[in-house]
């Protein structure tokens, strides 16, 4: 699932190269392209290590004795294809927000395991999304909150607005002011599942799981499927979010 990083990296860079690139079709059409490579580059490392990557997320949760499962995409693939989706550019896994302290043991142990985290984002000081990298595979952990109604559960999702605000420095980039999207899914726990010839936890009742973030025709193929342009769940502005961009 493509988020924040994705949908504004060129203003993380720079905006004024971004300004120019909307504006000069040639310029936007050779970027297109750039995107193009790398995006298929990121599907062929998720095709070629992301089991590999999914079994040392799995080790990971282990070691600190927490819960996990696959998320968005990845979930979509197992169940539906039982293999990674085609377009998939990337692996997601779900886990719930016990503290800020947990998230650290989780990044400490991921490292030990040979991932680098690339980015975190975070709202009212509380971590809501991190991702990593592993041998090319970029892959998001989301981190669930409590829903409003029994058997739901929210995470949050964020992308850039007219409040954004990038800092860069020697090791990160900073960013605040980005809009909150809230993404609410049907959730009652985990069942185990094999997924190309190893088990992964999954939401128990991922059916209805993957209507509320796909819809009901889930089933069927969609490449052109985007998540980001759904107005759904869309937060009054607040200014309590933050992203840090680590340079890797």
């Amino acid at each position: 699932m493509s988020t924040t990083f994705e949908k504004v990296k060129s203003y993380f860079r720079n905006r004024k190269v971004y300004q120019t690139l909307k504006e000069n079709p040639i310029l936007a059409k050779i970027n297109q392209h750039y995107r193009n490579q790398v995006e298929a580059q990121k599907r062929e490392s998720v095709h070629t290590y992301g089991l590999e990557s999914l079994v040392q997320v799995k080790n990971a949760f282990q070691e600190i004795k927490r819960e996990f499962w696959l998320d968005y995409g990845t979930l979509l693939g197992a169940v539906r294809e039982q293999d990674f989706i085609g377009h998939d550019a990337d692996i997601d896994v779900g886990t719930f927000f016990t503290g800020n302290e947990d998230a650290k043991k989780l990044e400490t142990v991921m490292k030990k395991l040979g991932f680098k985290k690339s980015r975190e984002f975070w709202m009212n000081e509380k971590m809501v999304e991190e991702t990593y990298l592993y041998k090319g595979v970029n892959l998001d952990v989301f981190y669930y909150y409590p829903g409003e109604v029994n058997d739901q559960i929210d995470c949050f999702a964020t992308e850039e607005g007219e409040h954004t605000v990038y800092q860069t420095l020697p090791e990160y980039t900073v960013v605040t002011g980005l809009s909150v999207k809230k993404l609410t899914s049907t959730f009652t726990g985990i069942k185990w599942t094999q997924f190309k010839g190893e088990q992964f936890p999954i939401p128990e009742s991922f059916d209805q799981y993957l209507q509320d973030n796909y819809g009901p025709t889930y089933m069927i193929k969609d490449e052109n499927w985007d998540w980001s342009k759904l107005d759904e769940g869309m937060l009054p502005y607040q200014d309590n979010t933050r992203a840090i961009l680590y340079k890797n």
